[in-house]
């Protein structure tokens, strides 16, 4: 089944400030795909996760806490 593009509405790069490319062929599609290879940069970023895995682990710390209580019928 054939669709019909509104690449009016499709087209975000005018609203973005980016490019438009379109590529009806294979061979269109490689063009495009070569040109981006020369505008991509790749932008390494450190993430500090220790935060998050010391919030994890008082979590797992709470809830082996409670299910200890439970198991073992201390809740007043």
């Amino acid at each position: 089944m054939r669709v019909q593009l509104d690449e009016d509405t499709l087209n975000v790069a005018n609203v973005t400030q980016g490019t438009y490319f379109y590529a009806g062929t294979a061979t269109e599609l490689k063009k495009v795909y070569e040109a981006l290879t020369s505008r991509v940069a790749l932008e390494k970023k450190e993430t500090e996760v220790s935060a998050l895995l010391a919030l994890a682990g008082a979590l797992f710390a709470s809830l082996a806490a409670a299910l200890s209580l439970l198991w073992f019928n201390r809740l007043m």
